[in-house]
């Protein structure tokens, strides 16, 4: 019976997009980046500038004095790949929904080129993806 239970559990798990409380949340974008715009462009600024070289390329956590209500960290991803920040390719995803796989939700400030052409393309197709000002996006991928 306890075999038959864990096995239910997981399914749900697994079914609801590995949220145990249900589906995926709702999130008024608009009045989240109104609200943590200037947070969010002063860590972009720190993590470009690195000079305590505290932030690594891949994921990181949120410093513990920030404010930002969605705990999923951030990701940093750099055009040439290497270690050392390169603040004219530079691309960061501040996660508000994780999500499954490769599916996420995120405020996206990038610099590099190539990736800035791939989302202007998702705007232009529409859904619920938006350009919120230069350099900066609302992706729900």
């Amino acid at each position: 019976m306890a075999g038959l239970w864990c096995k239910t559990i997981i399914f749900i798990t697994v079914f609801s997009s590995c949220n145990p409380f249900g589906g995926p949340r709702e999130i008024d974008w608009k009045k989240e980046w109104k609200e943590h715009a200037n947070d969010l462009r002063n860590l972009t600024r720190e993590i470009k500038e690195n000079r305590q070289g505290k932030y690594q390329i891949g994921n990181n956590d949120f410093p513990s004095s920030f404010s930002y209500p969605f705990d999923e960290g951030f990701y940093i991803g750099y055009g040439s790949r290497d270690s050392l920040i390169d603040s004219n390719n530079i691309s960061i995803r501040y996660y508000v929904d994780r999500g499954l796989l490769d599916h996420f939700s995120a405020f996206i400030y990038t610099k590099d080129s190539t990736e800035i052409n791939e989302l202007e393309r998702k705007v232009q197709e529409g859904a619920n993806d938006f350009k919120i000002e230069d350099n900066w996006y609302m992706i729900n991928d």
